[in-house]
């Protein structure tokens, strides 16, 4: 081991490679390691305590990143114990918070006490999925208390009935996934967030009508996913009143969407899966009804990617997006497989 040291020294001393070269990141300051360190999961950042003497303080010292994906074999009791853990050793602020790994909704009570921690005060990021249950468990008041939140994540829960109105006044990311709320807390909670610049609905309900004006907004995502129409309130209008930054649009999976207006979007450069789930599309003063293009009033050069779910090829539909599309570069056409038919 001695020679293979000598000869890397000697090479370095000839202007050849050195492997063993000074530990460069080691010199850069506190304030860079740790937010370095703060962007790793929580295990690897944990583990760079061990580098070296110069690294054993970076971690305690760094925002945290706590995750809690842990192995399936632990129970959601071994969990929160570990969590627990965690939470005493570093002691310091937290960047971002990541629950999804409890699968009992008794567990969840436990939620509302860790989130009340002063530990979170100043949060930045918040990713809360609850276990898939026949009721959507209630969601802890104390996640709306969190000001300094940019990326919020939310599935599978109810938002408490009776809260005060949130405000996310640096928020630039949403995503809320079978969760129930109703119009008003959903109105005031996108309204209080006009830097969102990307937002995804993904099959919600407890609302019919939302009418949003987010001018930084970039990409929207609406997902329906379910087969057939649910008995409670589901969103049936969905108004942007201020798309002047909008870009993408993706429209998935729909068999019962909503209907959507869309005004101001000169930007748009990405629109898909345009099917016949959704009844009415308006983008400006063209009109789409189930897909099928009906008022082609407007022409969108910028758009150059654009997505059909069709039941099969119709030439003159297509025909249709291509007047409205004129500087397409990629069309996608999805086709339902169809089923072998046996003799």
């Amino acid at each position: 081991m001695a020679s293979i040291v000598l000869c890397s020294k000697r090479r370095a001393d000839r202007g050849g490679s050195d492997h063993l070269g000074p530990d460069l990141i080691s010199r850069l300051p506190d304030d860079v390691l740790g937010a370095v360190v703060s962007l790793l999961g929580t295990e690897e950042g944990a583990r760079t305590a061990v580098l070296s003497r110069r690294w054993r303080h970076i971690w305690r010292s760094a925002p945290l990143n706590l995750d809690d994906r842990l192995q399936f074999m632990y129970t959601d009791s071994e969990r929160l114990q570990v969590i627990s853990k965690i939470l005493d050793i570093h002691g310091g602020p937290t960047r971002r918070l990541a629950f999804r790994s409890l699968r009992t909704p008794s567990s969840i009570r436990h939620y509302d006490d860790l989130l009340s921690l002063p530990i979170f005060d100043a949060l930045e990021e918040l990713v809360l999925h609850f276990p898939v249950a026949a009721e959507h468990p209630k969601m802890p008041a104390s996640t709306l208390r969190f000001a300094n939140l940019r990326v919020m994540d939310i599935s599978n829960c109810s938002f408490p009935d009776s809260c005060r109105a949130p405000s996310f006044p640096c928020l630039n990311y949403l995503s809320l996934c079978h969760v129930v709320i109703t119009e008003e807390l959903l109105q005031v909670l996108i309204s209080s967030s006009p830097g969102i610049e990307s937002l995804v609905l993904d099959t919600n309900s407890g609302h019919r009508q939302i009418c949003l004006s987010l001018p930084r907004l970039r990409h929207l995502a609406v997902l329906v996913r379910s087969f057939r129409k649910m008995e409670e309130v589901e969103l049936e209008n969905l108004i942007i009143e201020d798309a002047a930054s909008l870009e993408r649009i993706l429209l998935h999976e729909a068999n019962y969407g909503p209907s959507i207006r869309i005004i101001g979007a000169t930007k748009l450069r990405m629109l898909g899966y345009l099917g016949t789930g959704f009844p009415v599309i308006e983008l400006g003063n063209s009109i789409f009804k189930a897909m099928v293009p009906f008022s082609l009033v407007d022409q969108f050069p910028t758009l150059t990617i654009l997505a059909l779910e069709m039941p099969g090829p119709k030439l003159k539909v297509l025909i249709g997006y291509l007047r409205c599309f004129p500087c397409l570069e990629k069309l996608h056409i999805k086709v339902p497989i169809a089923k072998p038919v046996y003799l």
